[in-house]
């Protein structure tokens, strides 16, 4: 299917589930609440779009460019985002319960608010983030890039993360209830009420973190 024959199926219909659209380009376009579940977007082009609400569950976005675009409240479940990019995206709210997240690119994103709970994240870049209260409930995280961050109020709780990376990164507020840190890097972080209630530690590192009513 060619674009111009995939927009006019928009505008009479946004429901595209299930659809075969592998290398397609979609860049710059306006794109809101379509439905792109169980899609084949493998190498697909939907940089700089405006994809606010739209929905990607169980979708295939491998090696998807997704860069600079805004996915406020859309909908990424069980989705498989593997090397995917979304470089300088706006995502608040959005939700990626489920998903598999190996090698992404969220450098510079914005996922306030954004529900990771139970999602595979593994040598991802979430450099320079802007994560405010998202929740990686339940996550699994290994090799992962959080420097430069701001997590504030993020709640990390029950969670496994191994051989992740917080440098100079804001977690006031932020909860490791219950979780398992192992080989943990926390280096020059603000630690302001940050609670570790019954967290494993097994070789984690706290060098020179500004710490004040941390809870351990």
């Amino acid at each position: 299917m060619t674009k111009n024959e995939l927009l006019i199926r928009i505008e009479k219909n946004p429901d595209l589930s299930g659809l075969d659209l592998a290398g397609i380009n979609l860049s710059e376009l306006d794109l809101v609440a379509v439905n792109f579940s169980r899609c084949n977007l493998k190498n697909a082009d939907l940089s700089k779009s405006n994809l606010a609400l739209c929905i990607f569950d169980e979708a295939d976005l491998t090696g998807c460019k997704i860069d600079s675009s805004n996915l406020t409240g859309a909908s990424f479940r069980n989705a498989i985002l593997t090397t995917a990019d979304f470089n300088f995206s706006f995502l608040p709210g959005a939700d990626f319960r489920n998903a598999k997240m190996s090698n992404v690119n969220l450098l510079n994103a914005k996922i306030t608010a954004c529900n990771f709970q139970y999602t595979l994240i593994e040598e991802a870049n979430l450099q320079m983030v802007e994560a405010s209260l998202a929740d990686f409930k339940n996550a699994k995280m290994k090799k992962v890039n959080l420097k430069q961050a701001t997590f504030t109020g993020v709640d990390f709780s029950n969670s496994y993360m191994e051989e992740v990376s917080f440098f100079k990164s804001e977690l006031s507020g932020a909860k490791f209830i219950e979780t398992k840190l192992i080989n943990a890097e926390f280096i020059h972080c603000y630690l302001i009420a940050t609670d570790f209630t019954n967290t494993v530690f097994s070789n984690a590192v706290f060098e020179k973190n500004f710490e004040s009513r941390v809870i351990k």
